[in-house]
């Protein structure tokens, strides 16, 4: 059997596994968005009937023509879709208005651009040591700009909004794009372990940006911040002690929080027991708990549950929200398709052929998993709440559109491995059955 044998194995056994996730997606998209066209008094909604038949269609062009043009992978891309597809369906089923997920389809839309733009600018890029300094001086000015010109919101200060007149068009979160710039900045200087500076210079930066988050009282940005920048040192450098020593200063950083903010205090006794006040500080925990319990394992129905009792159960609450709708079944799904997006993610780090690739895939990876670990932990009350929301599905542009760019990063990624697997089996040869 030679290499070329091997590779059309490996492509048809690919192919079939992703023409089965592919019509399970459509199938899910058509199904669900069919059933919500008749949710209200059994009229029309023509809304989502429209997208019953669009949403499969994008899913289709994007699953059939994107690995055409580049060689990524299909089961990421098909389980983010999945992600973004949920998002569309819980809104629709929840939301009072038809102009809420009409917008999250807006922001999905755009964020696939910034996917594709993803895959392409990773693939292109050449230079990258280029883009470390100006992207690291961009992301200190941008996170900050809601210290000057932002509005408290929800207890924090990181909004910005632009207005006209007096009329919000659009509010940004800084944070949630300085995600991607963090992980690109890290990668760039970590990656070059022979240097001590620029080492030292990666750990700066990430501890001025908590600062910044601090100052913005975000805290639930500033734990993902620390905890991604600690990760990525200790794969990058394997020094136990700085790292196990930065962990201890997190602690005790926490610990000051505590002391110095009442808010801080009061996320921590809701969280220790939400009864204590149940008509104000514990009220969003325990209607998010009654729709959990709600729910049970198989759901009230689309549509059919209370979801709107909880506060921000849009954003902050949704997988409450989905619990209730969907039951704890599909809920225990929907992490299941989030783990194996992370597995995929390792995967296309360890096949990464330099170092830079290999740290940018981790950090994307590790900020996702703690994203998603903190907000359903929140949610279950097996936390405390730190204000992020569920990665690809909560409402919302600003965290659609940069993780769904840093999807594209991680796409673009695995497509230069398979490229470079591509390369290596041509180059092979092969004596008696076996690769020399």
């Amino acid at each position: 059997m030679t290499g070329m044998d091997l590779d059309t194995m490996k492509k048809a056994a690919s192919r079939s596994s992703g023409r089965t996730l592919t019509g399970l997606l459509v199938l899910f998209q058509a199904t669900a968005m069919l059933l919500l066209t008749f949710k209200i008094e059994y009229t029309l909604n023509l809304q989502s009937l429209i997208l019953a038949a669009a949403m499969p269609a994008v899913s289709l062009l994007l699953l059939k023509g994107l690995p055409k043009v580049w060689n990524i992978d299909r089961v990421m891309l098909t389980m983010v879709l999945f992600l973004c597809s949920v998002s569309i369906v819980t809104l629709t089923a929840t939301m009072k208005t038809s102009s809420a997920p009409l917008t999250q389809v807006i922001y999905i839309g755009v964020g696939l651009v910034a996917m594709i733009i993803g895959i392409a600018f990773i693939r292109k890029l050449k230079y990258w040591k280029r883009w470390i300094v100006p992207l690291m001086l961009f992301s200190l000015v941008f996170i900050a700009l809601p210290l000057v010109i932002g509005d408290w919101k929800n207890g924090a200060k990181n909004w910005i909004g632009i207005e006209r007149n007096g009329e919000t068009l659009i509010s940004i979160q800084p944070s949630e794009f300085v995600k991607v710039t963090l992980m690109f900045v890290l990668a760039g200087f970590l990656s070059e372990r022979q240097s001590r500076a620029k080492t030292f210079a990666a750990v700066v930066f990430g501890a001025l940006l908590c600062v910044i988050l601090l100052l913005e009282r975000d805290l639930g940005a500033l734990v993902l911040y620390f905890l991604t920048t600690i990760i990525l040192y200790f794969l990058a450098t394997s020094n136990l002690l700085i790292t196990a020593a930065g962990l201890c200063a997190g602690c005790m950083g926490a610990v000051c929080a505590y002391f110095m903010f009442d808010y801080v205090k009061t996320r921590l006794a809701i969280w220790q027991n939400p009864w204590l006040d149940p008509e104000v500080s514990g009220y969003q925990i325990i209607q998010a708990l009654v729709a959990i319990g709600s729910g049970g394992a198989s759901g009230m129905g689309l549509g059919l549950g209370l979801a709107r009792d909880i506060p921000l159960y849009y954003s902050d609450f949704i997988y409450a929200a989905i619990c209730e709708e969907f039951g704890f079944v599909f809920a225990l799904l929907l992490l299941a398709v989030y783990v194996i997006i992370i597995m995929r993610g390792i995967s296309i780090a360890m096949s990464a052929r330099t170092s830079f690739h290999a740290l940018l895939s981790f950090g994307i990876v590790a900020i996702l998993g703690l994203q998603t670990l903190l907000i359903v932990g929140g949610n279950i009350r097996l936390i405390p709440l730190t204000g992020v929301v569920l990665p690809f599905i909560a409402s919302g542009g600003s965290s659609m559109v940069s993780y769904l760019g840093a999807t594209g990063l991680l796409l673009g990624i695995s497509s230069l491995n398979a490229d470079a697997d591509q390369e290596d089996i041509e180059r092979a040869e092969w004596r008696d059955g076996r690769l020399v």
